[in-house]
């Protein structure tokens, strides 16, 4: 009887995790999903500054917490910027200001580095391992950069900072 309840018990615990993993979503459903690297009115932080942005999109059907996700603008150091317990609902959007200056308020998230109009990467990472990565040429002021599917990248003069992506076709 013993054995049967330590077992009933362990198939239990079992049973919760997975139903636990279900419910938080994964990591590896969160996209870089459009980014401006010459931020000239387009978009305010809270102070009113115009710094570049990097927006992340959860493609999941569940919230993810991000706490561990890193992101970088390269690949040399995949740890510069380590979020915080920090959730993404479903099919949310999440802008980070790309400052160089590190700072996490209630309702945003400033990261330790700028993105460089001349062309560079963004790199999402948890673990040492990438789960993202996009590299980009010159960018224009004011002009995005955004995913238009799984592997493909288009300009958009149309900005949609926390929104679906649109694009003048």
């Amino acid at each position: 009887m013993k054995r049967f309840l330590c077992l009933a018990a362990a198939l239990l615990l079992l049973l919760s995790c997975a139903l636990a993993e279900e419910a938080t979503g994964r990591l590896t459903d969160i996209r870089i999903n459009e980014f401006m690297a010459s931020n000239g009115n387009t978009l305010e932080d809270e102070a009113g500054d115009t710094p570049d942005w990097i927006e992340l999109y959860n493609a999941g059907e569940n919230a993810v917490n991000l706490k561990g996700l890193c992101i970088s603008d390269g690949k040399k150091n995949l740890g510069k910027f380590t979020f915080p317990d920090w959730v993404l609902p479903a099919h949310g959007y999440l802008i980070l200001f790309a400052s160089g200056e590190e700072r996490v308020t209630e309702t945003e998230i400033h990261l330790p580095f700028k993105l460089s109009a001349a062309g560079e990467r963004v790199v999402l990472s948890f673990g040492g391992e990438i789960l993202d990565i996009v590299s980009f040429d010159a960018q224009e002021k004011d002009v995005s950069m955004a995913r238009y599917d799984e592997r493909t990248w288009r300009f958009t003069p149309t900005p949609t900072p926390g929104a679906e992506n649109q694009f003048d076709e």
